[in-house]
């Protein structure tokens, strides 16, 4: 039997086991015939990789050693080392200071602004709700593709069951403070899409990532459970989310500033205004007839696809048809429908005017439902009142953003 041919050549010293097969040793004399370079293994070197990067960076930063004396021309932007017995030498670029500190500057990390250098323009980005919504990171909505900041994006985790170990999907970061809670599955934080995916398990099953899988140890999809009143849920939550930021304002005397309506003839007396509290509900008998005309809607559209397919038959299910119908096909070609941007205009938010700009304005009564309203103003220093005014300040900023994520997930086409 052949001997092992580690430690013979340089390059094999670090492999982990030994060439004994006639097929390795071919492949060895391969790569060692004169004129060809010897190709060194990916997987012996790979791991060295990260610390030569840290060894080159931390070599570049750092200050160079002490070599005797140095002269330093500012014109020609370097350094010579002085002999005694000679003309001055120039330093290579690892040992001229004015290489290395110039290097050093563009290295180094950069420092967090301080709160109290901030430019004015800074200050209104770090009071403004929108902005810090803005700021956080971009994610993948799983049920549009979209990339969006995950501020716009309702997370769930998976949890087992108490009962039977069964692993829930559940939106668990409603209540908790926590920031890691597993591999999450985003999606626009909408009552519509999540209403949609309740409506099928098709409809969510195929969005699970891999990487969710691999975390609970399953192969497919099948054994992950979603509740279906998800929309409802996600909705409570945030309510509930929303009352219990809301109640030590409004136990607090000053935190807020009453008015008499949020039309600006009111509200422009008052400086620094960020958004509005309505007291009252703001919906009207427009509303309660959109909806109505959304219900007649569907149902002149189920009518209409009913009688399609009675009167009109299927082109590639006709005999002698071999073809399969393209990926465009479908029931919804063959109906009339009105464009999509006039059967579903764009959500509307109620929003009011102060000194020539446009402030979000939110109805309590509306968002949180009649009773949980009452609750906060009953016994407070605000009760009575209709109208508050939330001022711009950054301990304003998390109560704002929870205002206008329950907005956003409970807004509905405008008429």
């Amino acid at each position: 039997m052949s001997k092992p041919l580690v430690g013979t050549v340089p390059f094999l010293s670090a492999c982990s086991e030994p060439l004994t097969t006639d097929h390795e040793c071919a492949k060895l004399f391969f790569y060692l015939m004169p004129g060809r370079i010897p190709p060194c293994s990916r997987t012996c070197l790979r791991p060295t990789e990260p610390r030569l990067r840290t060894q080159c960076l931390r070599y570049s930063t750092q200050s160079p050693p002490s070599i005797g004396p140095i002269l330093s021309d500012e014109k020609s932007h370097r350094s010579f080392y002085l002999r005694e017995d000679g003309p001055p030498l120039p330093l290579p670029p690892s040992f001229d200071p004015i290489i290395v500190s110039a290097r050093s500057k563009w290295k180094q990390p950069k420092q967090k602004p301080h709160v109290a250098e901030f430019t004015p323009f800074q200050n209104k980005l770090w009071e403004n709700p929108y902005a810090h919504a803005l700021a956080t990171p971009i994610r993948q909505c799983r049920a549009t593709s979209a990339l969006l900041p995950e501020a716009l994006l309702t997370t769930l985790h998976p949890r087992p069951h108490p009962d039977n170990q069964a692993p829930w999907l559940l939106p668990v970061s409603l209540t908790t403070s926590q920031r890691s809670l597993g591999t999450p599955f985003r999606f626009l934080s909408h009552e519509y899409v999540a209403a949609h995916l309740s409506n099928s398990k098709k409809h969510w099953a195929r969005s699970v990532s891999v990487r969710l899988l691999q975390k609970i140890n399953r192969k497919t999809s099948d054994a992950l459970i979603w509740r279906e009143d998800m929309a409802d849920l996600i909705l409570d939550l945030l309510q509930k989310r929303l009352q219990g930021k809301l109640r030590w304002y409004f136990s607090q005397p000053g935190q807020l500033i009453p008015c008499a309506s949020p039309h600006e003839t009111h509200t422009n007396t008052i400086d620094d205004v960020s958004s509005i509290l309505y007291l009252g509900s703001l919906k009207s008998s427009v509303d309660d007839l959109h909806v109505r005309l959304r219900k007649t809607s569907r149902e002149l559209d189920k009518w209409a696809e009913y009688l399609t397919d009675l009167l009109i038959k299927e082109p590639h299910k006709q005999p002698g048809v071999t073809h399969k119908p393209p990926a465009w096909y479908g029931k919804q070609s063959k109906l009339l429908r009105m464009k999509p941007r006039l059967q579903f205009p764009p959500l509307e938010y109620n929003t009011s005017r102060w000194r020539g700009r446009k402030v979000a304005v939110y109805s309590l009564v509306d968002l949180l439902g009649e009773e949980r309203a009452r609750e906060l103003v009953e016994g407070g220093p605000y009760e009575g009142e209709t109208c508050l005014v939330v001022k711009r300040a950054r301990h304003n900023v998390s109560i704002e953003m929870l205002l206008m994520e329950l907005a956003s997930y409970h807004a509905k086409p405008g008429p």
